[in-house]
């Protein structure tokens, strides 16, 4: 279906705006009047002024989420939920914002290195140091080991070469 540019616009609008108040593109996408799922992708990805207002809806569905988070604690303390089942809500609300606003409600992993004692310099150096020349890696055989080995039903060498 082609639309006017005010129409667009006009939608555009209604999309953030339902967005924003927590309802996700596809459920916005099956209300009358409104485009396909992919007409508004390929709005996102052609017009830079729709991306960015669209990239704020998902930043204020987060906040969304997060404030209803409290209706369900408010909920479970009230009896009125299992807490099972609250438990579940909660980690997908949770889930959903921190894939939405990572900065925000997402994991935080601090691995930064301030420490700067730490030093493998000395433990390199050290390490070289008692390190042995070695001439020979290859180990040998005397034939009073070998004679033993085959004495006590062992496998070992023969003195007529190998097998």
């Amino acid at each position: 279906m082609a639309y006017a540019i005010e129409e667009v616009t006009e939608i555009q609008d209604r999309l953030v705006a339902e967005i924003q108040t927590g309802r996700s593109l596809r459920q916005v996408c099956k209300d009358e009047g409104m485009p396909d799922f992919r007409t508004v992708q390929r709005w996102i990805v052609s017009d830079g002024s729709f991306a960015v207002k669209y990239a704020r809806a998902r930043m204020a569905q987060a906040d969304t989420l997060f404030d209803r988070m409290e209706e369900v604690e408010e909920a479970v303390s009230a009896g009125t939920m299992d807490s099972h089942a609250a438990r579940v809500v909660l980690d997908s609300m949770r889930w959903r914002a921190s894939k939405l606003a990572p900065k925000v409600y997402g994991d935080r992993l601090d691995v930064s290195v301030t420490d700067n004692r730490i030093s493998i310099t000395g433990a390199l150096q050290a390490a070289q140091s008692r390190l042995v020349d070695v001439t020979d890696a290859v180990p040998r055989i005397s034939a009073s080991d070998a004679s033993d080995s085959e004495k006590a039903g062992g496998v070992g060498p023969r003195a007529d070469g190998p097998r």
